[in-house]
């Protein structure tokens, strides 16, 4: 961030005509109106303390608010002191102070405690960088000085490619960059935003004309103070296209202008304005992250962990920040409630587990183990905390439970579809089962956290057997063009899956969705739908997680274990 500070001296003549006492006397000074009034006490000195003014222009309109009436004022010359003449009615005290507000067309009211400024809400860049009627200065007097604070901040951009015509700011979180903003003044005479309303969430900045903005320029948006570190979304549009870049853990004080984080113009992707803002999903680990792994790889400190999750923080926020942009989207554009509430549902479950997913997500980086052998049906569960764990590449099949269970009965045809209408201790007795026939592996069901780092985060796009696509179950390889974060196949769609997690009233968590749910209920991260143990259901199956034995003791608990519990 710049601090962009600029120093303006204006000296300013006011001609105060005073009125008779009985006309407008001032309960603090009685004056008269055959009084001389001292020219020394009618030249008021008016410095621009900060922003992006350089200086003034002959006839600038400054709008003076006093005893509750406003009077216009021009600037008399060029450059950075000027002159202004007008006339007031009364004295200025600290019950009825002078205020001063430019652009005066950005002026709307007063009182004696505050003014209230117009910031707008589309700009247009002229040959200053920035918009003159968009960057507002206000000051606040009881003497013969006047202070013009800025009452913006804002953002700078910087573009070396040619042909971007508009630019888009929006916070994500839905803060106010623009309206009408009620101004007061804190303990050292600067002003703060007291309140805004007619508020806008977005703010269009336009280039001059249809060739762009100029490459390798400063360009300024102006912004009333906000605080951005949930996030803000740029759309630059360019030729016709336009492409999104997010930002997070920013804030927008007044008279900065904060710059954005990693924008990179090569890897800006365009696309036709009316297509859907899509969540990027599992984006491939960038340039610095990477840096960083290789880093704590080969010096694993605290304070190389920390600069790790601290970059892994920042992406997983920048995800967030776009579907919180979706969800704007969706507000102002969904014709069902239902869309923004499911939006709503995601964004608040993303916020809500952010450092348990960062933690499930470093450990997964982490973890350096290599599938040995990637054509059987076991897949390695990167970052569980139970080492050496593996997971099952697909739900338990009716020909794999048939194996275990030899009266169990399935239709014909359907070997390969996943087994449903087993019970939390059926689908326990069948990993035990799986254990006493391999003396090196103990096998069993997997927790609500091992079946999301098994599964991953669900792809916007994934194609799976759900929301009624198909009449019912389907083999658990009909939709392995999408498969998980472990490798693994059919975890959304097709059936749900039993975990050993409990929800609050101590029934089971089920993962992954079925055929008859709908897409949003088949979210990896959603963990408050739940059944009970004790029966089977048409609709809900199992897969297992399988784990290395760790020394005899450990085998032989394992077995004394099913011994007297089968």
């Amino acid at each position: 961030m710049k601090n962009i500070s600029r120093m303006l001296s204006l000296c300013c003549s006011l001609f105060l005509t005073l009125a008779s006492v009985s006309s407008c006397q001032n309960e603090d000074t009685e004056l008269t109106g055959n009084e001389e009034q001292d020219p020394n006490q009618n030249i008021l000195t008016a410095t621009i303390i900060d922003g992006l003014y350089e200086n003034w222009s002959k006839g600038d309109a400054v709008m003076l608010f006093h005893n509750g009436g406003t009077v216009p004022a021009e600037t008399q010359e060029n450059g950075i002191t000027s002159n202004l003449s007008a006339s007031i009615e009364g004295n200025v005290t600290d019950a009825n102070p002078l205020y001063g507000v430019y652009p005066a067309e950005n002026a709307v009211s007063s009182n004696n405690e505050s003014v209230t400024v117009a910031v707008p809400a589309v700009q247009t860049a002229g040959n200053n960088e920035y918009d003159l009627k968009a960057v507002v200065s206000v000051s606040r007097t009881v003497s013969n000085s006047l202070d013009f604070y800025t009452v913006c901040g804002g953002i700078k951009l910087k573009f070396q490619m040619s042909g971007i015509t508009k630019i888009e700011l929006e916070s994500v979180d839905g803060y106010a960059l623009s309206g009408t903003a009620k101004i007061k003044w804190d303990e050292q005479g600067k002003p703060v935003t007291d309140n805004v309303g007619n508020a806008h969430s977005i703010i269009t900045f336009n280039a001059s004309d249809e060739t762009g903005f100029t490459p390798g320029k400063d360009y300024y948006i102006s912004t009333l103070p906000c605080d951005v570190y949930g996030g803000y979304r740029l759309s630059i549009y360019k030729d016709g296209l336009v492409a999104h870049y997010f930002s997070v853990h920013q804030t927008v004080e007044r008279a900065d202008y904060i710059t954005p984080d990693g924008l990179v113009e090569s890897e800006l992707e365009f696309d036709d304005p009316d297509a859907p803002l899509v969540e990027e999903e599992r984006p491939e680990l960038d340039a610095q992250t990477n840096a960083l792994l290789h880093q704590y790889q080969k010096s694993p400190t605290e304070e190389n962990k920390q600069a790790l999750l601290n970059q892994m923080g920042i992406r997983y926020d920048k995800v967030v920040a776009r579907k919180k942009a979706k969800l704007r989207e969706l507000e102002r554009e969904a014709k069902h409630q239902s869309l923004v509430d499911e939006m709503q549902e995601i964004v608040d479950e993303m916020v809500e587990n952010r450092d348990i997913r960062l933690e499930q997500q470093f450990l997964r980086l982490i973890d350096p183990r290599v599938d040995d052998n990637p054509n059987d049906a076991w897949m390695v569960l990167r970052g569980a905390s139970a080492p050496n764990a593996y997971i099952g590449y697909a739900p338990v099949t009716n020909a794999e439970y048939a194996a275990f269970k030899t009266d169990f009965v399935y239709d014909a045809g359907k070997e390969n579809y996943p087994v449903v209408n087993i019970t939390i201790a059926e689908a326990t007795a069948y990993c035990d089962w799986l254990t006493t026939q391999d003396n090196v592996h103990i096998y069993r069901l997997p927790t609500d956290e091992e079946w999301i780092l098994g599964a991953g985060h669900m792809p916007k796009d994934v194609s799976m057997n759900a929301d009624h696509v198909e009449s019912g179950l389907t083999a658990v390889d009909a939709y392995n063009q999408t498969t998980g974060a472990c490798g693994g196949i059919d975890f959304w769609g097709n059936c749900w899956e039993w975990t050993t997690s409990t929800y609050t009233d101590g029934q089971y968590i089920i993962k992954g969705g079925s055929w008859d749910s709908s897409r949003d209920d088949c979210r990896s991260e959603k963990s408050d739908v739940v059944r009970i143990g004790t029966p089977g259901y048409s609709n809900v199956g199992f897969r297992a997680v399988r784990k290395e034995f760790i020394g005899m003791r450990e085998r032989s608990c394992r077995e004394e274990q099913i011994l007297f519990n089968p």
